[in-house]
């Protein structure tokens, strides 16, 4: 192992030893409560059985990232797994910036895993009373064009109809030619109205930043709140995500994970590039492993924060065979059992995903939850930033690979073999 791959973060350590010393400690209290009453044997060979077990994953993890890093010649890559809610090992490989290791305590953007703090925090409304995600968004935003048919619902799971300002032309120009501008969310919008609508809400799927934009705005009128301060509330707060921070400008805090692309033609430092375009302003955020992780183990994993009925809707299979393609429209497909959509996240199979990839930074989270894994729920998260030499020069120019999907995916599928996710297609 090269010395680039040595780049492990004190805490780092603590973490991959906490596992297996808390099941040692474990073990020890069983042993000495024995004085009183004799532990079982089989409680003694599960406590081994999982030791063993994590001991196995967090080999595996640090194989198969320490590869990916070298072979994709990587500026840093962060992992981590967690499994039924215990973090298993965090491995941290590369350069925060030149000359500064990245560490596990690194942040970096999250990007579309927001998405499902925003679909996470309507269903906790719902579950509070404050709003039903079936009733017409007239009721929040009467002047807005077909609010009268649109749900929280449709917005949330991608069926609105609302056209994505990302496939607007004239936006895409302008913010290639100035990726540090500061969009407002009036001026998204405004690209995504004078597009054409290309189906009533409800009749098909198309990806849609600028739906996730209304449903924010749906949010702070249900709540009489700032979105921020309602996915605080619902989410970060009760998860105790303190490393996950929204803003609106360019600023990361410290200790920045340094982004890099080269999809201007020339490998830069994309870091300060403002991320205003690309969701609700108050759900873009800045994050760590460990927060990613855990957001997804909890609420994904293990249904923490919603009801059985809004948990269910979070992760539902039902627009399975919904959708189909159309002409004009970017991403409108029949969705299948490999690739659909619940509220927020994508599943493949049994596998609840986010993949962002923007401006430098990629990452991948996904999630087994415990009713579909042999193990208890399992969570896989990756960041990555690429090098000079990640992809060829025709490969900046078009769509990129998502290098920590691809990562996570191989993760699951050898961590569980029995349930594993489906191999990453070119469409998805």
């Amino acid at each position: 192992m090269s010395s680039r791959l040595t780049y492990l973060s004190s805490s780092h350590r603590r973490r991959s030893v906490g596992v297996l010393g808390a099941l040692a400690s474990l073990t020890i209290s069983l042993l000495i409560a024995g004085c009183a009453v004799a532990p079982s044997t089989g409680t003694a060979a599960t406590i081994r059985a999982n030791a063993e077990e994590h001991a196995e994953v967090g080999a595996l993890l640090g194989e198969l990232a320490s590869q990916e890093f070298e072979d994709k010649k990587l500026t840093s890559l962060v992992a981590q797994v967690m499994i039924d809610g215990e973090s298993v090992d965090t491995v941290a490989y590369g350069e925060a910036m030149t000359g500064f290791p990245v560490t596990a305590e690194g942040r970096f953007r999250n990007g579309a895993v927001a998405i499902m703090y925003v679909a996470a925090t309507m269903l906790a409304m719902a579950d509070a009373g404050l709003m039903d995600i079936d009733e017409p968004i007239s009721r929040w935003l009467p002047d807005l064009p077909d609010a009268d048919q649109a749900t929280p619902r449709m917005l949330a799971s991608m069926t609105s109809g609302y056209p994505d300002h990302l496939a607007n032309a004239d936006f895409l120009a302008a913010q290639a030619q100035n990726p540090f501008r500061a969009w407002t969310e009036d001026e998204l919008l405004a690209y995504s109205a004078e597009s054409q609508r290309l189906f009533a809400p409800g009749a098909n799927w198309d990806y849609s930043h600028a739906g996730y934009i209304i449903l924010g705005h749906v949010l702070e009128a249900a709540g009489d709140a700032p979105l921020e301060d309602l996915i605080s509330q619902y989410v970060l707060d009760p998860l105790k995500l303190e490393g996950t921070v929204a803003g609106v400008t360019a600023h990361v805090p410290s200790p920045v994970v340094h982004g890099f692309t080269a999809e201007r033609g020339i490998f830069e430092d994309s870091t300060y590039w403002n991320p205003s375009w690309t969701l609700p302003h108050g759900a873009i955020e800045t994050t760590t492993i460990d927060d990613m992780t855990t957001s997804f183990d909890a609420i994904v994993g293990r249904g923490e924060l919603l009801t059985p009925e809004s948990y269910q809707a979070l992760i539902s299979t039902d627009l399975i065979g919904f959708g189909a393609p159309l002409e004009g429209c970017r991403s409108c497909h029949t969705l299948t059992s490999e690739w659909t959509y619940g509220l927020g996240v994508f599943l493949r199979d049994d596998w609840v995903m986010q993949t962002p990839l923007f401006g430098g930074y990629q990452a991948a989270v996904a999630t087994l939850p415990e009713a579909q894994s042999p193990m208890g729920a399992v969570t896989i998260s990756v960041s990555i930033v690429p090098g000079p030499q990640s992809y060829s020069t025709a490969e900046w120019d078009g769509a990129l690979a998502n290098y920590a999907a691809n990562l996570a995916t191989e993760l699951g599928r050898q961590i569980v073999p029995q349930n594993p996710p489906p191999v990453p297609t070119p469409a998805h």
